[in-house]
């Protein structure tokens, strides 16, 4: 691959972001690829009509195609075509001012979307922005990666009824990007909305075919809902206590996370299907505890009368302290101890994406490590 043999990306009207590239260099920027976050297809049936002979097509859908260019970025050039059109310069005043705000809890306070000129007009424009694939996954550095997020903070502020289903779509990011960010403010967002989010986090929770974490996401909602609105508290009790009945079914992890927001509404009446999904073993108590725990934290009783079963925490734990105890045992030499300094967070660049790992080196995302 040279410089006189580009990369150039287009966008079809269906597939979304797409490039041709020579069979011979195919398979190195595959490669390429396969190192990042860059999902992609090769050759998919669907793109039959973008092909042409010798050429591999790669597609990329509606990831943000300065991100795309700069993954495959190898040896030669990789250039955007005129076709493309970059998500960002489609958003007009007052809405593109949530390009350039960065990250909003850097703010240092909460930010008023109202007072910015948003208001119910702009409640279409804020669905987009908030679930825009190109934005999610804006080129590193990039301000934009932060425009869902305030967007879909402004749909809560505005209590916007309609953004319900769009918002409870954006889930699937939990299980499948691993989006911190999503977990975190979507339940928050919903509850913001109010009681009319209730049915539909129901009725998603109720649907297996999302995955563990979005599940878990959407019961955090219902909770939440819950303690904002007292008067929905019994309906999001008896739909979380619905969800567990069906614990044979589902993992013992979404069972535990069930359980937690159950406790946080305080609901003793769901005491019968929670010790009966612990009877069965389809709970993981290193969640929430065991079935003692529980009842303690309900208020069922004050004191465990069992001794706790060891957990591979617990098991992980006792090797470690026991290594610990031979080790210090024996006695050594004292060896000179360097001056310790005092430990400060990496320094981080401003510029870090949003789910981004820590620079750290820890291999968490860095809203998880040194983020905090």
């Amino acid at each position: 691959m040279t410089s006189a043999q580009p990369i150039l990306l287009k966008a079809d009207p269906i597939l979304g972001l797409y490039t041709r590239v020579d069979l011979q260099a195919a398979e190195r920027v595959r490669a390429r690829l396969a190192k990042g976050d860059i999902r992609f297809t090769v050759d998919p049936e669907q793109a039959s009509h973008l092909a042409e002979t010798g050429k591999t097509v790669l597609v990329f859908g509606g990831q943000h195609p300065l991100g795309v260019r700069d993954a495959i970025a190898t040896r030669g050039m990789v250039a955007v075509g005129p076709d493309v059109i970059l998500a960002e310069t489609t958003y007009r005043p007052p809405l593109e001012q949530l390009l350039h705000l960065g990250e909003p809890r850097k703010q240092g306070k909460v930010v008023k979307y109202t007072e910015r000129g948003i208001g119910r007009e702009h409640v279409p424009e804020l669905i987009r922005m908030a679930t825009d694939e190109a934005l999610h996954t804006g080129p590193a550095g990039s301000e934009i990666y932060w425009a869902p997020v305030h967007a879909w903070w402004a749909l809560g502020e505005l209590r916007a009824e309609e953004a319900i289903g769009p918002l409870l779509g954006l889930l699937r990011r939990v299980d499948e990007e691993e989006d911190d960010w999503v977990d975190d403010d979507i339940p928050e967002v919903l509850a913001e909305i109010g009681p009319a989010a209730l049915g539909p986090t129901a009725a998603y929770l109720a649907d297996s075919a999302h995955g563990d974490w979005a599940q878990v996401s959407a019961a955090k909602a219902i909770a939440l809902i819950g303690q904002r609105f007292p008067r929905t508290c019994d309906d999001c009790v008896a739909r979380l206590s619905a969800q567990l009945e069906r614990y044979a079914a589902q993992s013992p992890t979404l069972n535990a996370f069930l359980i937690s927001p159950l406790l946080d509404l305080g609901a003793e009446e769901a005491a019968p299907v929670i010790e009966k999904a612990f009877a069965a073993g389809r709970v993981d108590e290193q969640v929430a505890g065991d079935w003692e725990d529980i009842q303690i934290e309900l208020g069922l009783k004050t004191d465990r009368e069992h001794e706790r079963k060891p957990t591979k925490l617990m098991e992980i734990g006792a090797k470690l302290r026991a290594l610990w105890t031979e080790k210090t045992a024996k006695p050594e030499a004292p060896v000179p101890i360097p001056p310790v300094k005092e430990w400060t967070p990496p320094a981080v660049s401003a510029k870090i994406g949003r789910n981004e790992p820590c620079p750290c080196g820890s291999g968490r995302k860095f809203k998880k490590c040194c983020g905090k």
